[in-house]
């Protein structure tokens, strides 16, 4: 009965053992996948920020200036179109809404200075 038991023991240190094994190598092939997950993910960033840049080099030999230039319009429509309302709840609990409408119209233009 003694040799059971002793048995039964060592398999179940040898299950611990063996389920602390798969856990570690788990943790480290997570960390080694976000890791290269991370790199290549900033590898393809680099690419698109530097996407261009060789053949706006061919013609200028440095790089271009970008100017953005943003227009916007917003018209605010009154009368009817504003309301203020005011709402008590049970309890006491005050809410407070404003509703307006509005349209607004927006350009944004990006130019490239060329010139040397």
């Amino acid at each position: 009965m003694f040799l059971r038991k002793k048995k039964a023991q060592s398999t179940a240190e040898y299950a611990i053992l063996l389920g602390l094994v798969v856990a570690v190598a788990a943790g480290i092939l997570q960390l080694t996948l976000k890791s290269g997950v991370r790199a290549k993910q900033q590898q393809g960033l680099n690419f698109l920020m530097n996407a261009g840049d060789t053949e706006l080099n061919k013609y200028t030999g440095d790089k271009m200036d970008l100017y953005t230039q943003e227009y916007s319009d917003t018209t605010v429509y009154g009368g009817d179109q504003y309301k203020s309302e005011t709402v008590q709840d049970k309890g006491g609990v005050v809410r407070s809404f404003q509703k307006q409408t509005t349209a607004t119209t927006s350009v944004t233009i990006e130019s490239i200075n060329a010139t040397k």
